[in-house]
């Protein structure tokens, strides 16, 4: 497993290259506010590492083993930046200095929950793409995993996977109403003409409003 000082680096040479097809010791130098002279010495590490390849004067490009890492924490980056902003509200500098702190330490499975959250996001604020996920599956199957509460028929049971929120104040409700993902649901009534869907949440009767069930994203129990 790559350190976190290598998954930084790495990090790094991949937004250089998607800008300009190679990084510069000078500009890697810049990015993470340390002497040309450290790069010089991380790059012919990576190097032997088989993580880059380095060409005088030509820059640092990523070989497919480097790049492999790179977009894996590219991609983590990019999704805690867009959660950042858009459902914690915090700004996009102060987003990107505290992604860059979480980053390492995300798991494949929050990433997976994060991405579905956000509704599989493209773009980061800053207007990077944010790369594919390593599993063998599109977005478009991704979210046909799960369905939404206000889908479920009466007497079913299922799980919460995670939550759809239109911005922060709602997701906040719906955190405090109990519906933390990994939580059993149990659907126990549907009143008629679009009224609320009683629900048992650890022993609790809730009445939900159909329009919050659909930020509710769920699947049935096995």
């Amino acid at each position: 497993m790559a350190s976190e000082i290598t998954e930084q680096y790495l990090k790094i040479i991949y937004n250089l290259t998607e800008e300009e097809g190679a990084a510069k010791t000078t500009e890697i130098a810049q990015r993470l506010g340390v002497a040309p002279a450290s790069v010089t010495q991380m790059i012919h590490k990576l190097s032997k590492q088989g993580y880059v390849r380095h060409e005088p004067y030509h820059g640092t490009r990523l070989s497919p083993k480097g790049k492999r890492v790179a977009k894996r924490i590219a991609r983590r980056h990019r999704l805690l930046e867009r959660f950042l902003s858009d459902i914690v509200g915090v700004g996009v500098e102060a987003g990107h200095d505290q992604a860059c702190k979480m980053e390492h330490a995300l798991s494949e499975e929050a990433e997976e929950v994060l991405c579905k959250m956000m509704n599989h996001p493209q773009r980061c604020p800053h207007g990077r793409p944010i790369p594919k996920c390593e599993r063998d599956i599109t977005c478009q199957e991704c979210a046909a995993e799960t369905l939404r509460l206000s889908d479920l028929d009466e007497g079913e049971t299922a799980t919460v996977s995670h939550l759809v929120a239109k911005n922060k104040e709602e997701l906040c409700r719906v955190l405090a109403m109990g519906f933390i993902p990994g939580t059993r649901v149990v659907v126990e009534k549907r009143l008629p003409m679009d009224g609320p869907i009683i629900v048992n949440l650890k022993g609790t009767r809730i009445a939900i409003a159909r329009s919050i069930g659909g930020t509710l994203c769920m699947t049935r129990a096995a």
